[in-house]
């Protein structure tokens, strides 16, 4: 289906002062799941796991949506971008597409999102997706992002990955220390 492979390191606190300066520590996750039948949802235009996930995430790490500076985004398909920043809470439902249109998920947006290029970019090698997002995520919030640096030094990011077509979802929240 793909190819490519992620890595990251997760060591104590007291391990990692002496491994880097620019430090990034998870102050929330949260999975969650739904029905894999799609007949068997009440709405195809929302992905409740993708809910459930980030308010558990946001409730661990003691933030809300408007607390995030950066964002990678499940977007394997076109819709899940746009429906996904609704469902994380980001925006209100149906006003996806015009927070998009307005710029506002560019390296200079309010929310610099997928300046990896996305999934559907960069590319989604399955199985590997997540970490390489978490990873993304946390170059990010070092400076080091390799591609677009988004402009507003962020402090806090946010990973969500989804996996069989909406049926488990986790949201991973990054923080910079």
């Amino acid at each position: 289906m793909g190819d490519g492979a992620a890595a990251v390191i997760i060591t104590s606190e007291e391990y990692a002062k002496d491994m880097r300066d620019k430090r990034v520590e998870v102050v929330g996750v949260g999975s969650a799941t739904n029905t894999f039948a799609l007949h068997e949802r009440t709405d195809l235009l929302r992905l409740p796991a993708t809910t459930h996930a980030a308010k558990r995430a946001f409730s661990m790490a003691k933030i809300s949506p408007s607390d995030v500076h950066v964002v990678e985004l499940h977007d394997a398909f076109t819709i899940m971008g746009i429906l996904s920043l609704e469902d994380l809470g980001f925006v209100k439902k149906g006003d996806g597409v015009k927070f998009i249109s307005d710029g506002a998920i560019s390296k200079d947006g309010e929310l610099p999102t997928n300046l990896s290029g996305g999934l559907k970019s960069r590319g989604h090698p399955v199985g590997a997706t997540g970490i390489y997002q978490i990873a993304e995520i946390a170059l990010q919030l070092r400076g080091e992002f390799p591609g677009l640096q988004a402009q507003n030094d962020p402090e806090i990011g946010l990973a969500h990955n989804v996996s069989g077509g909406g049926v488990l979802t986790t949201v991973t929240i990054l923080r910079k220390r």
